[in-house]
């Protein structure tokens, strides 16, 4: 009996032990990030996420594709995007969404690819008196096939 105490004392230590590596450790899930390829800029209460541009070639029809987030617990928010010569106005009520692109259920963003797929262009939110951020924008591939839902929404949303 007396030798296992002292297991269930050794056990219980290295127990304690081990488990007190967790207490220092960052808990990285905690950690807000684009979970996809976008980028993300804020302005005030509002969060613009995973924001990025899909298109086939500079000079080509483009969907801007990402959600804009009003953090604000009372306050509505007017929120622009803008990507080159284009921009869109949202009204974003307190802890709500919205969500960019051409499929159904979104709401509609589309330009003109200021550069090809692969590089940056960016893209700048304003929020009404909050002020503006620019962030990078990454111009992805529409033909790669985790975009090619995209370009066919793109296609018919365009005349």
């Amino acid at each position: 009996m007396h030798s296992r105490a002292k297991v269930a004392a050794v056990a219980i230590g290295a127990m304690l032990i081990l488990s007190s590596c967790s207490l220092n450790a960052s808990i990285t899930t905690s950690d807000q990030y684009d979970p996809s390829d976008g980028t993300a800029v804020a302005v005030g209460d509002v969060r613009a996420l995973n924001i990025l541009l899909v298109t086939t070639a500079e000079g080509e029809p483009a969907a801007l594709v990402g959600a804009l987030y009003n953090d604000h617990e009372t306050a509505d928010a007017t929120v622009t995007i803008a990507v080159g010569n284009t921009e869109e106005t949202y009204e974003i009520a307190p802890m709500e969404g919205v969500q960019l692109g051409v499929a159904e259920g979104t709401e509609e963003f589309i330009t003109i690819a200021p550069t090809d797929p692969g590089l940056f262009s960016d893209y700048t939110v304003t929020v009404a008196g909050a002020g503006a951020a620019t962030g990078a924008l990454p111009v992805v591939d529409g033909t790669l096939p985790e975009y090619a839902d995209v370009l066919v929404d793109l296609a018919v949303a365009l005349p």
